[in-house]
């Protein structure tokens, strides 16, 4: 367990410069299973879930070396058929290894872990499992050679447009020469990663950042460098800092394009983004109208459900009544009885709706963190509040964001991590 100790209420003012996406190097970790000339990674952020999935690749035979800030994998033959229960429980992520495991003929499915934020079935997996050919029997799955290579094309329909369940498909497609086209697919910019480091290995890939994927696969993979794309969370997360700091924080974004939506959203709050070179920050914009302003999220590229948590601490700097529609998770909004605890004006409508009324003056208190993005809307909450604040389970930070005490001392926050 860890502490996080913040004295608020300092101005603000620095560069933050988001890490690698966290939720592209973990199924491009899964992938290396698939490369068997080899694949090198970089730009991985070195955080709690890449480090587990590591571990997980090892323990399958894969061997995997750094060197100079990148990661070489090259994997056996015949990989270990068995998830190690210790480390999948530890990640959602462990899913992921279902795809090139199942290559190969039966795997069992994982004790997944990650954030208690909602009920996380695979169902979808499943779904999708089946529309490959595969048997799924009590806890195990079991796909033949012949059904993965047969040559009329796969057609599988995603119940939901599930991030992780795509990317699995995209993984069990790129091994199987033939067409397979993919219907309410998750289209964020992770998967687009994943699709490129694909294409680089020989596999044919058309619609990438659409519902709708087609793909032709090959038997052999060849040698693939691929760089992990910024974190766009961690960057809209650091926007919201630049929000409340009264822009004097300025954000390093490389792929301006990603982020137009997130950009937008800002309006909702009287703020605007402005840029100067690959810097960002974000200032007092238009007054907005009065009345209730919602936000709601919804699969990519809608408003993400990950930058909820940071949007109402920005609210609860903001003039005005804004009400927040959480979706997809049922528990992510729970964490706002201790925004409440700070000060802030938040009334839980249900499970999935917040009312917040805002500005309102924060002040230090005692706090735990439930999940990595409610983790990180503490810590900013934390950093306007007046006083001295105590962060307790802190280390689901390290979950998400590398490096997170480095980055907060070049924004002059005033921070201690005590490990118990």
């Amino acid at each position: 367990m860890a502490q996080l100790i913040i004295n608020g209420g300092r101005k603000l003012k620095g560069i933050w410069r988001p890490s690698g996406n966290k939720n592209e190097a973990l199924p491009l970790i899964a992938a290396s299973l698939l490369f068997r000339k080899g694949l090198t990674l970089t730009n991985v952020p070195d955080i709690e879930d890449t480090r587990v999935m590591l571990d997980i690749a090892r323990s399958l035979g894969v061997r995997v070396r750094r060197n100079n800030g990148s990661i070489r994998f090259s994997s056996p033959k015949k990989p270990m058929r068995e998830l190690s229960l210790e480390l999948s429980s530890r990640v959602r992520g462990s899913v992921l290894f279902i795809a090139p495991l199942l290559i190969n003929g039966t795997v069992n499915i994982p004790a997944t872990g990650g954030d208690r934020i909602g009920i996380r079935p695979i169902d979808t997996h499943l779904e999708m499992f089946k529309a490959f050919g595969a048997k799924v029997s009590g806890s195990s799955i079991t796909l033949k050679k012949k059904e993965l290579y047969r040559r009329s094309p796969v057609l599988i329909w995603l119940s939901e447009p599930s991030v992780t369940a795509t990317e699995n498909a995209l993984m069990l497609a790129s091994a199987r020469p033939f067409k397979t086209i993919i219907k309410n697919a998750a289209c964020e910019p992770h998967i687009i990663g994943l699709g490129r480091a694909l294409e680089q290995a020989g596999v044919t890939v058309t619609g990438l950042g659409t519902n709708l994927i087609e793909m032709t696969g090959t038997r052999i993979f060849k040698r693939v460098s691929h760089r992990v794309s910024e974190d766009f969370m961690e960057a809209g997360s650091a926007l919201v800092m630049s929000a409340v700091s009264g822009g004097a924080v300025k954000v390093a974004i490389e792929d301006p394009a990603e982020y137009q939506l997130i950009f937008n959203t800002f309006r909702k709050f009287g703020k605007k983004v402005v840029r100067s070179g690959e810097l960002y920050s974000v200032v007092d914009g238009p007054k907005t109208k009065d009345g209730i302003r919602t936000l709601n999220d919804d699969p990519w590229p809608n408003f993400p459900s990950d930058l909820m948590s940071v949007m109402i601490v920005l609210a609860s700097q903001c003039s005005g009544q804004f009400l927040f529609h959480e979706k997809m998770f049922e528990s992510r909004l729970y964490f706002t009885d201790q925004l409440n605890m700070l000060g802030a004006q938040v009334v839980l409508c249900d499970p999935h709706r917040v009312l917040v009324t805002g500005p309102s003056r924060l002040h230090g208190t005692t706090l735990v963190s439930p999940d990595i993005r409610a983790g990180m809307a503490l810590v900013i909450a934390a950093l306007i509040a007046r006083g001295q604040s105590v962060i307790n389970n802190s280390q689901q930070l390290d979950r998400g964001y590398e490096g997170i005490m480095k980055k907060l001392k070049a924004v002059r926050a005033r921070a201690v991590l005590q490990v118990q």
